[in-house]
């Protein structure tokens, strides 16, 4: 099946005022029409530095591209010009971390929203002109109601909502342009664990109903069993495992993904951790990047970089020395 989303060798670099910093190495990626597909890793391992590459929101000073490929349904997103930068905000939207700094504060939920619908979202037959005020009416409120949110929203400022109706208005925002694939950095990183459920719910809920495709990034793993069909691991700017959700949780191949499942906390254990630190990407380990905290780690690990193979039914694993291993958690 082809993927919506093709992510291919991928490098990208900043430059800094101590030297450059080496932040996504060779990255493979593919998000597949309607999939769903987790990128979970620790803070700091590059999710944010992938998005905003796809999004085109990179500082253009300091990134420096060291090759490989970001395609959206076939068009080069790097270096696509007028139409990579069409496609964004209506193929490809955004759901972000802080749904309060993502709106204006000095206007009203309504007048955001309908100039969202006017300039992005498609009107008659596909078009994007020509849109009436009754369409515009009618698309917004046919969109809040299945976020859940009452009509009365429109007439609210942003400080006036709770942190659960901003996002939920943020989803619907990101879902009327009618996109391909909507991005997710941590959305419900702000909310308490109640509203985490019902946002991750209704999230899936819609994208499942409308055949829409989503990047989900997360460090939070409850959330990524909650919402994800697919799972990639990122560490220090490397993909190391990518595989179904079950196949994840139950039967990871690498020493990274085994020791941060292992690390969760479980009632009647001590907490599991990771010895080590994160490696500074001003000076990033040869080989694999998880070698200097990898209890299997041999004289290969710390000279060639191992590359994504298939360990299993779409799995795919990138360790000199994969080995799968039972690992139960809790998924309620």
């Amino acid at each position: 099946m082809t993927a919506i989303l093709d992510i291919g060798e991928f490098s990208l670099s900043f430059r800094t005022a101590t030297g450059t910093a080496h932040v996504l190495d060779r990255i493979d990626l593919a998000v597949r029409p309607g999939e769903i597909v987790g990128l979970v890793g620790e803070s700091g391992c590059g999710k944010t530095t992938i998005i905003r590459a796809i999004l085109g929101t990179l500082p253009e000073r300091t990134a420096q591209i060291g090759g490989g490929r970001i395609l959206l349904d076939g068009v080069d997103m790097i270096g696509g010009g007028k139409a990579a930068q069409s496609m964004r905000g209506r193929d490809v939207t955004f759901v972000p971390q802080d749904p309060f700094a993502s709106f204006n504060p000095l206007f009203r939920i309504g007048t955001q929203i309908r100039d969202l619908m006017r300039w992005r979202a498609p009107g008659p037959n596909g078009s994007r002109s020509g849109r009436s005020p009754q369409i515009v009416e009618a698309a917004v409120s046919a969109m809040l109601d299945a976020v859940q949110l009452p009509p009365a929203i429109l007439a609210k400022y942003p400080h006036e909502l709770s942190g659960g109706q901003r996002q939920r208005v943020l989803i619907a925002m990101a879902l009327l342009p009618q996109p391909r694939i909507i991005i997710a950095d941590e959305p419900t990183t702000a909310l308490d664990v109640i509203l985490q459920a019902q946002i991750l719910s209704l999230l899936r809920r819609l994208a499942v109903e409308r055949g829409v495709s989503v990047l989900f990034a997360t460090h939070d793993l409850a959330a990524a069993w909650e919402i994800c069909d697919r799972i990639t691991v990122m560490y220090a700017g490397q993909i190391v495992e990518v595989g179904p959700r079950e196949t994840f949780f139950n039967k990871p191949h690498h020493p990274y993904t085994r020791m941060l499942l292992a690390s969760l906390p479980e009632p009647g254990r001590d907490p599991r951790v990771i010895p080590g630190g994160v490696p500074n990407p001003l000076h990033p380990p040869e080989g694999c990047r998880f070698n200097p905290r990898c209890p299997n780690v041999s004289a290969t690990c710390a000279e060639t970089r191992p590359k994504l193979s298939t360990a299993g039914s779409d799995h795919l694993v990138a360790c000199h020395h994969p080995g799968a291993f039972d690992v139960r958690i809790a998924h309620a």
